[in-house]
This record gives structure tokens, sequence and C-alpha cells, in this order.
């Protein structure tokens, strides 16, 4: 009788985890729309008014201020293990500490990283910080690198709601709050292209209106759960060195790779090229953020339903999730690939204007490769998480990382952007591309 209650339980929650991730990949369609409108239509059009040179600008600014999310180590995957496992069994004052502590950990951070960054913004001359191609844009670059780093700082802090949310199966509240974000950006992009199309107001057009999204997810969190409310009294100082640690091996297997492929690149691409580099590459930036989002949709949900069924030992459940998001990101990475090769000239000029026109497709076809491998270590990378093996994938990532940075530099130096991101792409796949799939297996008892 108990085995029975037990499996019928098992099917409840499994039915729920089903559900939360349609839910999300539902919302992750509105949240598209924004993001297609800001991506295909917004950005392109501040590019045709202000120039490639003053959008290569608005591109650096942005790429240098994203080095904030770096310090986002108190929200690493332990707090939505933490929430998971919290609410399976109910424990409500739990939530409110592992939520309070991280709230308060990030405030002191991001207090800690303006005060450096500010002092970095007021002593060093934009040339040092952005290449000698940049002389004599300080008094356009300044004002827009301060603004940014205020937004940035409060992105850092309100993107704790996100993994609250994803701890408590919510993360199609993420995406609508985050359609609504990209809605009020993409209006914004569109004041600053026809009345005041300056390079600072385009990042508050951009960033400012992912802020004030960010801000009522945050406010809807807290309705929606008191608990999730952070209060001085419910700090934990033992949950401090649990959260920073995983949140360190977090920031060191994620976000250590988007600081180095798309920050730092970006600064050996101006200080190699000038202002009119940095705006080529800043597209495929963009387009690989866009498009792997479309994965994202499907990868953001299941992490944290495969982490939830784990714990509660319904491991055929997460294989079959897992088996599902390897099958579609694969897809949708082949399918990428093959389109960039084949149109990907037409559809960069006909998206950007002649300025991009012309563009070789050995070009076309590093970018393909180096998406296909980042969409592969992508899935690799939130099974992992999703498993519980933070730690042992930041150990891996931080020996990757460490060679697709010289393979960079190498590939920039000997043929330019395209051997840069042909190098990476295969390093990639030559290092974590094999190893990490065999550890997920594992882990999921297969």
């Amino acid at each position: 009788m108990l085995a029975a209650v037990e499996e019928t339980e098992l099917i409840d929650h499994g039915a729920r985890r089903d559900s939360s991730i349609r839910s999300a990949v539902l919302t992750s369609f509105l949240s598209k729309g924004g993001t297609f409108l800001l991506q295909l239509v917004a950005l392109p059009a501040a590019l045709r008014v202000m120039g490639r040179a003053e959008f290569g600008m608005f591109g650096a600014v942005s790429t240098a201020l994203a080095t904030v999310a770096l310090l986002e180590v108190g929200v690493g995957p332990a707090l939505a293990h933490g929430i998971s496992k919290a609410g399976a069994s109910n424990d409500f004052a739990k939530r409110q500490k592992l939520a309070s502590t991280a709230f308060f950990m990030l405030l002191a951070i991001a207090a800690l990283a303006g005060f450096l960054a500010g002092g970095v913004l007021m002593t060093v001359p934009i040339p040092t910080l952005f290449g000698g191609e940049f002389a004599g844009t300080e008094e356009t670059m300044r004002p827009a690198l301060w603004l940014g780093l205020g937004l940035f700082l409060a992105l850092f802090l309100l993107n704790l709601t996100d993994r609250l949310r994803e701890g408590l199966l919510e993360v199609s509240h993420t995406n609508t709050w985050g359609a609504i974000g990209n809605l009020l950006a993409a209006a914004a992009v569109g004041l600053a292209v026809w009345k005041i199309p300056q390079v600072w107001f385009l990042v508050l057009a951009v960033h400012g209106s992912i802020v004030v999204a960010k801000l009522g997810n945050t406010f809807s969190l807290w309705k929606r759960h008191p608990d999730m409310l952070p209060r001085f009294a419910g700090i934990e100082r033992s949950l401090i060195r649990h959260l920073l640690s995983d949140g360190a091996a977090f920031a060191t297997c994620a976000l250590l790779v988007g600081f180095v492929e798309y920050n730092v690149c970006t600064w050996l691409v101006g200080h190699h090229g000038g202002p009119d580099a940095v705006s080529l590459y800043m597209i495929f930036v963009q387009v690989s953020v866009m498009q792997l989002g479309f994965v994202m949709m499907v990868s953001t949900p299941t992490w944290p339903a495969v982490a939830e069924a784990l714990a509660r030992d319904d491991r055929p459940w997460a294989r079959i999730a897992s088996r599902r998001l390897y099958l579609l990101g694969v897809a949708f990475a082949a399918c990428a690939a093959v389109g960039w090769v084949t149109v990907g000239p037409w559809v960069l000029k006909l998206w950007l204007g002649e300025e991009f026109a012309g563009l070789p497709r050995s070009l076309m076809g590093a970018f393909a490769l180096y998406f296909a491998a980042h969409t592969w270590r992508h899935l690799n990378h939130v099974l992992m998480i999703g498993t519980g093996q933070v730690r042992t994938l930041a150990r891996v990532q931080l020996v990757e990382t460490v060679l697709v940075a010289g393979g960079a530099t190498a590939g920039l130096h000997f043929g330019g952007v395209p051997l840069m991101m042909a190098t990476m792409g295969a390093t990639i796949l030559l290092v974590t591309g094999w190893l990490l799939p065999s550890k997920v297996r594992r882990a999921l008892g297969e």
C-alpha cells in the first residue's frame, strides 16, 4: 500500500515538473517576441542611425560592464537546490533563511564591486581600457560607463529573483517579466533612434528597461511567496560559506565562459581592429546569445526540474528529461549551423545593411562551428548542474577556459576573427565536448 502511494506521488510530482517546463517554454515565446523587436529591429535601426563606430562604443560599454555578472557568486545552483529541497519538505523557514542570506550577501558584494569599478572609471583612461582606437571618445564613453555601472549593479542584485524562481519551478513568471522588459527596451531604443541617438541613452534604453522588469518580477515574487522577502534576522551565517563556495564554482563553470568568450574576446578584437571590428564581433555575440536563448527556453526550466526529481529519487523521469533536452538542443544547433553557412551572408546584409555585405562564407562557417560547440557545452552544463556536479564541472571548465582564451588570442593574431572563432569551437569540443556527457550519464544511473 505504501509503495503504491509513493508511486502515485512520484507520478504527481513528475506531472508538475512537466507542466512547469511546458509553461516556461510557452511564456518564453512571449519573451522571444520582445527579443525579436529588440535584437532584430530596434538595435539594427540604432546601428543605422548612430553609425558603426558609435554602435561599437555601445557594444564596448555593454560588454565591459557585463563583467559585473562574474560577481554573482552567491546565487549558484546551491540556492535553487536548497529552495527545492525545502519546498519538498514544506520547510518555509529554511526557504526564508536561504533567500535572506543570499540577498544581503549579494548587496554587500554589489557595494564593494561598485566602489572598485568606480575607482577604475575615475583613474584609468578610456584608451587604456578599450584600446588606442578609442582615443577621443572620452566625452561619449565616460557618461555611458557611469550610467551603465549603476544599472548593472542593480541587475546583479535583482538576478537573485530569477534563481529563486528556478528553485520554486516558476521560470514561467521570470519569462513573462522578461518579455515585458524586452518590449520596454524595444520601445525605448525606438525613442533613442528618433529623438536621442546617443550612446548613454542607448545604454539606458536597453539595460534600464530590463531593470524595471526585474523589479516587477521581484515584487511579484514577494507578494506570491512572503517567505522569500529578505529579512535581516533571517541571515544564517552557516549558509554564507556554502552559497559562496557553490557560487564561486558556478561562476567558474558558467559565468567565466561568457566573460572570456564575449568580454575578453571583444576587448581583444577592439585592440586588434578598433570600433569597426568590435561592431562586427558584437553582431556575432548578439546572434549567439539570441540563438542560444531558444535552447534555454527548454534548458532553463529543465535543470531545476531534474534536481527536484533526483531529490525525490525519481531517476527515470530525470533520464527522460535529459534525453529530451539533448535531442532538442542538438537538432537546433545543427539547423542553425547549416543555415549560417548557406544563407548567412545574405541574412546579415538584409538585416544590417550594406556595411555588412560581402562577408566571407569562411567567417560564417567559423561562427557555425563555434555556435554548435557552444550549444553542446551548454546542454552538458545545465545537466551537470541539475545532477549536482557543479564543483566537478568548475574544475573541468577552468581548464577549458584557459585553453579557449589562449586559442582565441593565437587565432586572432594569425587569422583574424574567423580563425579565432573556429579555434574556440574546436577547443570546446576537444575538452568538455566529450568529458561532460559521460559524467552526466553516470550521475543519472545510465
